[in-house]
């Protein structure tokens, strides 16, 4: 069995770990969980030749972490929840309890409405996920309604105000209260329509994240590309920075997507359910190429991993998850010490950069959209917001004040 290094600070992490564990009478499923994560954490750094721990070390972790198929995501959760109390360690700070705000189940003397209103989100086709959403915010509502309230049908405004005042929603809860509440109104259990009770906050869209071309090819440029791991991420990377993919469409890639002969990929899109069919380039086709055929491990069986391309770096070799494509993103603009300055990390940042970088030469919106697959032909246009030569071509002269507003002008002019 291979000794571990006992030099640097992670010996003494441990003990602080175990004695707090010990001290705050964690569990022994909890403590145990605790130290086997702990233990991965060690082996991580250990392969790396490291045997010190830092914030820094703890963040490589968690953006490799993630990759690897043998683990749930519960138990990434659970990383996540260790990696912080590491840091905390590393500071000398007390663990900060996380609060978690409990999953409220729908009452059940409003169980038989909200049933049907979750059929007719069925029939309206809705995707499963959004219905397990609007589920689970439409009961949180439901059971947020003061005692007093018996029947929905005596439901008013003032039954309301607290829910959406002394409460913090986001917005798809905000979304999915205000759909409820109108299915009601719809179905004349209430007379009047209160799903104008719910607040409609004004925020504004952010920007997208964009990097430069030359912060790309860093990005890229950092990948090592002699393991088959490397292989992998970069033709994920190459896809999403070359030819716009999603994340999730990149993971879900099947061979019978990928057409050699005509250089082409054809996909259903998982987010619109829309086709699409993309031409790639050259870099695309010998990243993919380079995988397949010396980086991609043989399949052990796993339901559907046959048919995927893009498959764990270890046994059982499963399909990659589809938040696995922003997850390999955020590890290379780690590695290529890319500053973010508020920018995304993820695999849509580089699909923003292609889409800005296609607008910023001229290419037509309609050929943009049909690239990114998007269904509203105005999508496009929401890159434009950060080519800012193209917007200086729209700025407007000053023009010059007049009537009441030129006077005061003219009474300040001594003062400013």
């Amino acid at each position: 069995m291979k000794q571990r290094k006992e030099n640097g600070n992670l010996s003494k992490i441990r003990d602080e770990m175990e004695r707090r564990l010990i001290v705050m009478r964690y569990s022994k499923e909890s403590a145990k969980k605790y130290i086997q994560i702990l233990g991965w954490v060690e082996n991580y750094l250990d392969a790396y030749g490291e045997t010190n721990y830092s914030k820094e070390s703890g963040q490589r972790f968690l953006a490799e972490y993630p990759l690897q198929s043998k683990h749930s995501q519960s138990q990434y959760t659970s990383a996540r929840t260790v990696i912080r109390r590491l840091d905390e360690i590393l500071e000398n700070k007390m663990f900060t309890p996380c609060f978690r705000e409990t999953k409220n189940e729908c009452p059940l003397r409003f169980s038989g409405i909200h049933e049907k209103y979750l059929e007719k989100l069925v029939k309206r086709g809705y995707r499963k996920s959004t219905i397990t959403s609007r589920k689970m915010y439409s009961a949180r509502m439901l059971s947020r309604l003061p005692e007093t309230v018996l029947s929905l049908e005596t439901l008013s405004a003032a039954d309301l105000y607290n829910v959406f005042t002394k409460h913090e929603w986001p917005s798809v809860g905000l979304l999915a209260s205000r759909d409820m509440l109108f299915f009601l109104y719809e179905k004349n259990v209430t007379k009047t329509n209160l799903s104008e009770c719910v607040p409609r906050p004004r925020r504004p869209r952010a920007l997208p994240s964009v990097y430069s071309g030359d912060e790309v090819r860093r990005l890229l440029s950092t990948v090592d590309r002699s393991t088959g791991l490397g292989k992998r991420d970069y033709a994920i990377l190459i896809l999403a920075a070359h030819l716009g993919l999603r994340s999730s469409d990149i993971v879900g890639l099947s061979f019978k997507d990928v057409d050699y002969k005509a250089k082409t990929i054809e996909i259903i899109q998982s987010k619109t359910e829309r086709p699409v069919k993309l031409v790639m380039n050259s870099e695309a086709e010998e990243a993919i190429k380079d995988y397949i055929q010396n980086g991609r491990p043989q399949s052990s069986g796993t339901e559907g991993s046959h048919d995927k391309i893009f498959l764990g770096s270890q046994a059982p070799f499963a399909p990659l998850s589809a938040g696995s494509g922003y997850t390999v993103a955020k590890k290379y603009f780690y590695l290529a010490g890319i500053a973010a300055h508020g920018r995304r990390r993820g695999a849509h940042a580089l699909r923003a950069s292609y889409a800005t970088a296609l607008i910023a030469k001229g290419v037509p919106y309609a050929v943009v959209q049909e690239a990114l697959g998007h269904e509203n032909p105005e999508s496009a246009k929401y890159y434009v917001r950060v080519d800012t030569n193209r917007l200086r071509m729209c700025a407007l002269d000053v023009p010059k004040p007049i009537g009441a507003f030129a006077v005061m002008l003219n009474d300040l002019e001594g003062v400013l």
